[in-house]
């Protein structure tokens, strides 16, 4: 999100040196930097005990398109919860270990993508009403079924290894 107005009383920002952060938008009322800020998500590489990746289809967006478990973080919530929640919450599967695969900017909405491998007992799915199906898939065949460059295709890369 980028600030051209104090989201506290609504006065036009101003562009004003920070330190060693360069022309930061200022709020001369609040006296206060804006920064730049960004929406926190996790996206998660759900694996079995068999080393099979689940992938899901969304009930929105494009339906056709497999996908990994993702959500936003929620205010108060670690990284490894957010992943934990949006995996039980969409798919019904309780996570057990979980490995950070790091993180990857997605400019294109604003959104920093915290990756993690989660570990899960391969069991009945029970979808959420944002998930239309789940498959499980080898590692190869996942890194095929998603987009090509995306961000979800990288972390099943990186889990691959780890597997």
């Amino acid at each position: 999100m980028r600030y051209s107005f104090c989201p506290v009383c609504g006065k036009k920002l101003i562009h004003k040196p920070i330190g060693d952060e360069g022309e930061i938008p200022f709020c001369q009322g609040c006296e206060r930097p804006w920064f730049d800020s960004f929406y926190t998500c996790v996206l998660s590489v759900v694996v079995n005990e068999n080393d099979e990746v689940l992938l899901i289809r969304q009930s929105y967006g494009d339906t056709a398109k497999y996908v990994g478990v993702a959500g936003f973080m929620k205010c108060g919530e670690s990284a490894e919860d957010s992943a934990v929640r949006e995996i039980k919450e969409e798919t019904g599967l309780e996570s057990g270990e979980l490995l950070n695969l790091g993180s990857i900017f997605y400019e294109a909405r604003d959104q920093l993508m915290i990756g993690f491998m989660a570990r899960v007992k391969k069991s009945q799915l029970t979808l959420s009403s944002e998930v239309i199906s789940g498959e499980w898939f080898t590692a190869d065949e996942a890194i095929r079924k998603v987009r090509p460059g995306s961000i979800i295709q990288e972390l099943i890369r990186r889990a691959k290894e780890k597997l």
